[in-house]
């Protein structure tokens, strides 16, 4: 795929993972690349030996008479023969526009081409098209699926241009597509490009964002959540970072738990750091997934430690020499663990990712299996816990 060099890396270490931070916050199989390229192929193998005949009959139409029609068939097509040059570019423009121009009442298919459009961009790096042609106006509607939102987003944060994620979401609150201005993925992109920012204006506009989203009653994003407050973090402002953070119903959420540790270090209370330091070790059993904290979080507690005047609670140096030596620390830093890529946006009850719908069979969904862990099992896998601490 092309875009494997940018899918997220996870080494396994005996227990322990480190997670190598993406430049996409999506993953290539979750916006519908991957299916965009082997559809690509499939289009390419069906046209061996005739796509220069077909291109150049395509040239000829958009350039010819007015009432020559662009199919929807003859514009999938070219989206998906498109090739990296200049003509070819402008060639998907011109029939993009046509195709866009015809009257609604030629139309009788129900293909979306937004999205795909958006992928062939990704596929041929040419964010700056995708852009300027989001933005004319010549083509609304065209664009307008929560899809086409999510992938030039995420084509705008690998390529680093932040403030063009923000103008594309002040863009997209404006036309309320789908029945609501605030699209969740958008959302977390635009958190997550503030945060990568780290600028004054950035923080500023997340800031702004964050209490339009509350004033609305509008929920972000666990992810959403997590870039808004590690971004306060950045900022100096550990009562804001706790604030958001504690929207969250469930806060033992790896990057969540360390984001309130570093915030009520920055505000010296100590005693509150305990109950999130055993929480982790109220988490058992042999099929539990092992909880963690960044070497990097732990290092600031302990050089907090030993510079305060404050009172420390007795047994929080205990906890942490425990952590350590039970494997509960990883080389992992906060930035890679809120930079690794999402490679799921299925919600629980769901057998597809929207954002790849396109591209995705309807088969049944497969049926998980769960195991309850025997006497036996855990006896074999037994992990050390609270009452080791005694």
């Amino acid at each position: 795929m092309f875009r494997k060099s940018l899918i997220t890396l996870i080494r396994q270490s005996g227990s322990a993972k480190t997670v190598v931070a993406a430049r996409s916050l999506y993953s290539a199989s979750v916006l519908g690349l991957d299916g965009y390229e082997n559809y690509r192929e499939k289009t390419s193998t069906q046209h061996l030996h005739n796509i220069d005949n077909f291109k150049r009959k395509m040239r000829e139409f958009v350039a010819g008479s007015a009432t020559n029609m662009i199919f929807t068939e003859d514009l999938k097509n070219i989206i998906h023969l498109v090739e990296n040059t200049a003509e070819d570019k402008k060639l998907l423009v011109d029939m993009i526009e046509k195709y866009n121009s015809q009257s609604q009442e030629l139309r009788f298919g129900n293909y979306v081409f937004g999205p795909v459009v958006m992928r062939a961009l990704y596929f041929l790096q040419d964010h700056q098209l995708a852009l300027e042609l989001f933005k004319d106006e010549k083509y609304n509607g065209f664009f307008d699926q929560l899809t086409s939102y999510q992938i030039l987003g995420d084509m705008l944060y690998e390529k680093g241009l932040y403030p063009q994620v923000r103008e594309v979401f002040d863009l997209i609150k404006t036309r309320q597509v789908q029945g609501g201005r605030y699209p969740k993925h958008s959302i977390t992109l635009t958190f997550a490009a503030c945060y990568r920012e780290n600028s004054a204006e950035s923080y500023q506009y997340a800031m702004s964002l964050w209490k339009e989203l509350n004033a609305i009653g509008h929920i972000p994003m666990r992810k959403a959540t997590a870039f808004a407050a590690a971004l306060a973090l950045k900022h100096n402002q550990p009562g804001i970072a706790l604030e958001i953070a504690a929207t969250l119903t469930k806060g033992n959420y790896v990057t969540i738990r360390q984001i309130k540790l570093l915030a009520l270090v920055k505000l010296g209370r100590f005693d509150d750091l305990v109950p999130i330091l055993r929480s982790v070790l109220e988490v058992g059993g042999p099929l539990e997934n092992k909880q963690t904290f960044c070497q990097e979080v732990i290092q600031q507690i302990k050089e907090a430690l030993d510079t305060t005047a404050e009172a420390v609670p007795q047994d929080l140096q205990r906890i942490l020499g425990f952590l350590e030596s039970n494997g509960h620390v990883t080389e992992n830093t906060m930035e890679q663990l809120l930079c690794q890529e999402i490679v799921s946006t299925a919600q629980k009850r769901d057998n597809f990712s929207n954002l790849a719908e396109s591209y995705r069979s309807r088969g049944g969904a497969q049926q998980r299996r769960t195991f309850a862990p025997t006497s036996r099992q855990t006896g074999r896998f037994y992990r050390p816990g609270l009452a080791d601490l005694n």
